[in-house]
């Protein structure tokens, strides 16, 4: 599966870069610690970082992020997007993915689409301005040719410009990974409200007629990191007369604030997906633990 290849591979790629001390052309803000996991705690955690890391920024930390990250991202996806009934109606997924990282939300609509009795093919797209995704990205891209229902396209440009050119029709699955978080780690919190207007204006008001529009967003459980936005984007749909339903869900995972139990319990929180060995380095994570919002627009 996708998710097999890329984890091998940002393995290899991490443990022959540490072999070669590519860390002596460290781009850190003010001194690096030598150690990727301190370096992504302080881009995931600013305001116990003062002089951190603020974005991903370097390839030791993007292949380290991958290996630590993409099974426990994959399977929250998953875990959603096997409650929408919605998905069922749509032959072929126009997906596009804001933020797409390594796309973690590819590989659980790979391992979705193979368990269906009635084949689906995937057209994804995804964006991220981050150039240093583009190794991992050429590996997806050359892993879809392989695959008869799958075709890839990653754009490194900002999404506020490529939303504000044109309307961009056809979209069926739009999904926000991780992203408002990451408006809030980056200190740009101020710009969600444009950027919701975007998604309305650009993408949700140019949906297809006869099929429905499935939003999904997946994000830190944390009203503190941007989860009270979820609700807000929804009233802004209603707002502007869309006709949707949503649901808020969480994994109960090491919840100790009853303010985390956000919407619908999970049944399961355990990855769904078979680890690959030789990870232990990385600390990957085997548990989920997200909040997530699922909007299905007709």
């Amino acid at each position: 599966m996708l998710i097999d290849e890329i984890v091998v591979y940002c393995n290899k790629e991490y443990k022959s870069a540490n072999t070669e001390n590519l860390c002596e052309n460290c781009t850190h803000p003010t001194e690096c610690s030598g150690n990727c996991k301190s370096c992504l705690e302080q881009v995931h955690y600013p305001y116990k970082n003062s002089n951190g890391l603020r974005d991903y920024n370097c390839i030791n930390i993007i292949d380290f992020y991958a290996c630590t990250y993409l099974y426990k991202y994959a399977s929250e996806i998953y875990y959603l997007i096997k409650k929408c009934e919605s998905l069922n109606e749509i032959e072929e997924l126009h997906i596009m993915s804001i933020g797409c990282g390594a796309s973690p939300d590819l590989m659980a609509f790979e391992k979705y689409c193979e368990e269906k009795e009635t084949p689906q093919s995937i057209a994804y797209v995804g964006f991220d301005k981050n150039e240093l995704w583009s190794p991992i990205h050429k590996k997806i891209k050359k892993y879809a040719e392989n695959k008869d229902n799958m075709r890839v396209r990653f754009k490194d440009e900002e999404i506020f410009d490529y939303l504000g050119r044109k309307p961009v029709p056809r979209v069926n699955v739009l999904i926000m990974q991780y992203v408002i978080s990451h408006f809030y780690n980056t200190e740009q919190i101020g710009q969600i409200e444009i950027f919701f207007d975007e998604l309305v204006d650009n993408i949700v008001k140019h949906k297809e007629t006869d099929n429905p529009l499935v939003i999904i967003i997946n994000d830190v459980n944390s009203c503190y990191r941007g989860r009270n936005y979820f609700e807000e984007f929804v009233q802004k749909l209603e707002e502007e007369g869309v006709n949707c339903t949503s649901q808020g869900y969480y994994f109960d995972y090491c919840i100790t604030n009853v303010n985390q139990r956000y919407g619908k319990k999970h049944e399961k929180k355990d990855i769904c997906f078979t680890m690959q060995g030789g990870l232990e380095e990385y600390e990957p994570w085997e548990k989920c633990s997200g909040a997530q919002m699922l909007i299905e627009v007709r």
